[in-house]
């Protein structure tokens, strides 16, 4: 090779003095890390499957949980107001039972279950009705941190799975019992709240382990999407059920839900799986992009629960603090609200069931915020910390001048109150999608499975104490008495708000790190 020939082949490709690589080969690292950086499409990909199954996973959770509040409503009558009603000689008639009378009184001796009130096949007190709808929190309460521990050991895919199945097949049963005695009823939901408390803090440790950070908010607000979409379908779905008469009506509240809870369950064990690792069909793009933004579910098992440090922790007690205190509020809404559209309100089923999903159906289109907070989050407008505080102080204190602004509606702005009480709770879905619900992964890291199983067992506890409060505080029935329940629940949201404000935080702690097994870990 002649001298002409050599500085040709040098200039088309020059060394490089300090790492003794060429400019081609140089340019060939550069392409495969942009190949290994780039994001694979969402669409098609087994995160998109995952999102999707997940929202109809957290679905049934919830229609499960809820479809037998309106399904009682049609169920069973409190024996106590028929006799009350039957020798009451002054009667406040309602235009929807009679239409040629007007808002009044009349005074005269009146069946009113004669002329408003339909036929329904049970008569159960009002305090065993509260004890058949709290009796699901009572297991649910039992299983939370369990559930969160199982599912950080042994993988969220297999806990979500078999407490969706029990969940299932409990409703499936639960028309059965409730025509040979009503506390089967009460031992069926126990039963159901086990189960659930093992599933739901799966939902968390599954996306710990196949979405990165920067996807979390978004994926997870589509997912949690389906509570309210949940609560949106299954009070109209309820009340039409019960007006159509099919199979007796009510009975296919809990048919319909409990089998595509069933066909859920096929779906799920065919198409997801514990990690990515594990997946048979996940594409080499997919795998590498989640695993170099999460830590795998695999580390995670081999870490020791830092029990010691997570009852110190300041952050851990703000959390469950804040958790309790958003509970309250919407467990109190969505567990009774047909109750106060029925009793204080004097609604028909099918227009309850109408008036019911406005709360759910506010969560839902507020549920695309999480996009937003995934927005601002990349602009690095100010902390994460900072970002969860602004939104989960609007989705506290918003709620709470709601409810306790209530009692200044005339009473007979009767939907006035139901939107009042909707438009509070739809903007405690900010506390969802950008607030404290979906800092648990932050703060604890590969123990977030075990940390929203310890937030959520306190947060069950308005579960079964709201049914039991109602049924205390509102002995008649009237608007009063329900006033003064839910300002009782604003003060409590108000309380919520300021904890998270001051104490809480988005800061991954110390005992969360992996590299850390203390010798008093269990």
């Amino acid at each position: 090779m002649d001298k002409s020939e050599e500085l040709e082949a040098k200039t088309e490709n020059p060394a490089d003095p300090f790492l003794g690589t060429s400019r081609k080969e140089d340019a060939k690292i550069v392409q495969k890390e942009e190949v290994v950086e780039r994001k694979p499409a969402f669409f098609g990909s087994c995160r998109c499957t995952l999102t999707v199954m997940s929202f109809f996973g957290v679905y049934h959770l919830m229609a499960l949980r809820f479809n037998i509040s309106m399904a009682l409503v049609c169920m069973s009558s409190d024996p106590t107001d028929s006799i009350q009603d039957q020798y009451n000689a002054t009667l406040t008639l309602q235009p929807a039972c009679l239409p040629g009378i007007q808002n009044g009184t009349m005074t005269e001796t009146i069946h009113l279950q004669d002329s408003c009130q339909e036929k329904l096949e049970f008569s159960w007190s009002k305090p065993l009705q509260g004890a058949i709808l709290s009796s699901f929190f009572y297991g649910y309460i039992l299983t939370q941190v369990l559930g969160g521990y199982t599912s950080d050991k042994c993988g969220g895919r297999t806990v979500l799975l078999y407490g969706m199945f029990v969940l299932s097949i409990g409703t499936l049963l639960t028309p059965i019992v409730a025509r040979i005695h009503p506390y089967l009823i009460v031992c069926i939901r126990i039963i159901q709240g086990l189960a659930s408390g093992f599933a739901f803090p799966s939902v968390y440790n599954i996306f710990t382990a196949w979405v990165p950070p920067q996807e979390k908010a978004t994926l997870m607000s589509v997912s949690f999407a389906g509570i309210p979409t949940a609560t949106v379908t299954i009070y109209p779905l309820v009340s039409w059920l019960c007006q159509s008469g099919l199979l007796g009506g009510w009975p296919l509240a809990f048919y319909i839900p409990g089998f595509t809870g069933l066909v859920w369950c096929i779906l799920f064990s065919q198409l997801i799986f514990n990690s990515p690792g594990e997946h048979p069909r996940i594409s080499p793009e997919e795998l590498s992009y989640i695993k170099q933004h999460t830590q795998t579910s695999a580390t995670s098992r081999k870490l020791k629960t830092p029990w010691r440090d997570i009852s110190r922790s300041c952050a851990v007690h703000a959390l469950w603090i804040t958790h309790l205190c958003s509970a309250f509020g919407y467990y109190l809404i969505i567990i009774n609200i047909s109750l106060f559209i029925r009793e204080a309100l004097g609604f028909t089923v099918v227009h309850n069931g109408l008036l019911s999903m406005l709360p759910s159906l506010g969560m839902l289109v507020l549920s695309v915020t999480g996009k937003s907070f995934d927005l601002l989050r990349s602009r690095s407008l100010m902390s994460v910390t900072r970002l969860r505080k602004l939104f989960n102080t609007a989705a506290f204190f918003l709620p709470a001048l709601s409810f306790l602004t209530l009692g200044l509606l005339p009473p007979e702005m009767k939907i006035a109150h139901v939107v009042l009480l909707s438009l509070g709770l739809s903007m405690h879905e900010l506390a969802m999608t950008g607030g404290f619900y979906f800092s648990h992964s932050e703060i604890g890291g590969s123990h977030s499975g075990v940390l929203f199983g310890i937030t959520n067992t306190f947060a069950q506890i308005p579960g079964f104490l709201t049914p039991l409060m109602v049924s205390y505080m509102t002995q008649n029935g009237e608007l009063e008495e329900w006033y003064r329940v839910f300002q009782v629940s604003g003060i409590i949201y108000i309380i919520g708000g300021l904890v998270y404000l001051v104490f809480g935080t988005a800061e991954l702690q110390p005992w969360a790190a992996e590299e850390r097994e203390d010798e008093d870990d269990v």
